[in-house]
């Protein structure tokens, strides 16, 4: 079994089970070191979900290594068959091994305390090490979008960033303050909370992702 964390829509349990149904072990974990920042193009909102690849708002969430911040995660197993299918759908991420700390005591200290997560990249290291050739690059973006994947100028796609925020809402008003204060903009300045507060469509997130489910697929 490997164990997975996820940050953003893998926050809420069902989510998670939507996209790993085998998964074992749910729980709600911190990860010491790291942030989240919404600085890589999201493909998938442009090749499914009829993202404007010209738009600025076309971010999706990665993490990023910040040693004064803590990111509540959920962390669960998964088979080695389960795990590479969440490989390829995040095959634009680089995935690193981090330490977890349960959040809540929950009794359940014999879990693993180590666990995978998706993290920054970039360009040049994506198509050397991830798309072998050309031409598998051209297949898994050139085909949607032309621009560097990594960005330092974009925002946050609006219903994926509804989607994680319901995410961290199903877990409690713990878990939305702690992705609204230790996620960024790509800037790397411009907290969550606080783009959210200056963007008068975003004001009453709560409300608009009560309701809202993202399509199948990310």
């Amino acid at each position: 079994m490997i164990s997975v964390a996820g940050y953003g829509s893998l926050l809420s349990e069902a989510s998670a089970r939507e996209t790993v149904p085998g998964l074992q072990n749910f729980r709600l974990v911190k990860v010491p070191g790291y942030r989240r920042i919404f600085n890589k193009v999201g493909i998938v909102f442009i090749s499914r979900h009829g993202a404007d690849p010209e738009s600025l708002q076309i971010a999706s969430c990665s993490t990023q290594a910040d040693p004064d911040s803590a990111i509540i995660c959920s962390q669960f197993e998964c088979s080695e068959a389960d795990f590479l299918e969440l490989y390829e759908r995040e095959h634009r991420f680089r995935w690193i091994e981090v330490e977890t700390q349960l959040l809540r005591d929950s009794g359940d200290s014999g879990l693993p305390q180590r666990a995978r997560m998706c993290s920054g990249y970039s360009d040049a290291d994506y198509r050397l090490n991830k798309c072998i050739t050309p031409g598998e690059y051209q297949r898994r973006v050139g085909q949607y979008y032309q621009g560097p994947l990594w960005r330092e100028d974009i925002l946050p796609f609006p219903r994926y960033l509804f989607f994680c925020l319901q995410s961290a809402a199903s877990q409690g008003q713990e878990v939305v303050d702690n992705f609204l204060d230790t996620s960024f903009l790509a800037d790397g300045v411009t907290t969550l909370r606080a783009y959210i507060a200056a963007t008068p469509e975003l004001v009453g997130w709560q409300e608009a992702s009560a309701s809202y489910r993202y399509p199948s697929g990310k």
